[in-house]
């Protein structure tokens, strides 16, 4: 359920742009100068972006397929099929793979960063699982994602719903964090200790 003035739409109504599926080119390069070339493998669950996995491809490949700041990049197959990442605060140009799809938004009507958190819900996760239901292939092209229901609020509880999450976001990854850096000290002093005990620095009392 969702509240009586919030409308209920079709992604497709909410683009400027049709869906558009991604360059299919081999990721050779690793110039860091040239466009990245946003894969698949390139972001997490989260939606964040991985640095280790940089590829890039020439202008003249990428002009086509350059990423806007606010597209939301869809996977179309494969495992992570149906997981999305937003393309915001980016330092540089990017584009994107054959396996990504991108929805560039009409923000006056639906704001991408809503967007990417309403695909991050149980309620989206059920659209996806129906479609495997309908279908032997785990595959979620252009034309099953342009169907999408979108809940749509209005541009203001949309703005505030984004910023919500974006800040409850924050605070999470801080915490997430620091428990990693706690988990490592204590797995070097737990080297250290074992160090110690086997090369007889440590004296080891009979209990």
């Amino acid at each position: 359920d969702i509240p009586e003035h919030w409308k209920i739409s079709k992604l497709k109504r909410l683009l400027i742009d049709k869906l558009k599926y991604g360059a299919n080119e081999a990721a050779i390069l690793d110039d860091r100068e040239l466009p990245r070339y946003i894969r698949i493998t390139d972001f997490d669950d989260s939606g964040s972006l991985r640095d280790d996995t940089f590829k890039s491809l020439p202008f003249e490949l990428a002009e086509e397929y350059l990423l806007k700041e606010g597209d939301v990049l869809f996977a179309r197959s494969g495992a992570t099929v149906g997981k999305t990442f937003i393309f915001k605060g980016f330092n540089g140009k990017a584009c994107f793979a054959g396996y990504l799809i991108r929805a560039r938004t009409n923000v006056n009507i639906l704001l991408p960063e809503f967007l990417n958190y309403y695909t991050k819900s149980p309620i989206y996760l059920k659209w996806k699982n129906n479609i495997f239901t309908q279908s032997t292939i785990q595959n979620i092209g252009a034309d099953k994602y342009q169907y999408l229901p979108i809940p749509l609020p209005p541009l203001t509880e949309q703005k505030a719903i984004a910023n919500y999450l974006d800040s409850l976001r924050e605070k999470t990854e801080s915490t997430i964090n620091v428990l990693k850096e706690q988990i490592q000290v204590l797995k070097d002093y737990k080297k250290s200790l074992i160090h110690e005990c086997v090369t007889g620095k440590r004296k080891v009392v009979d209990a």
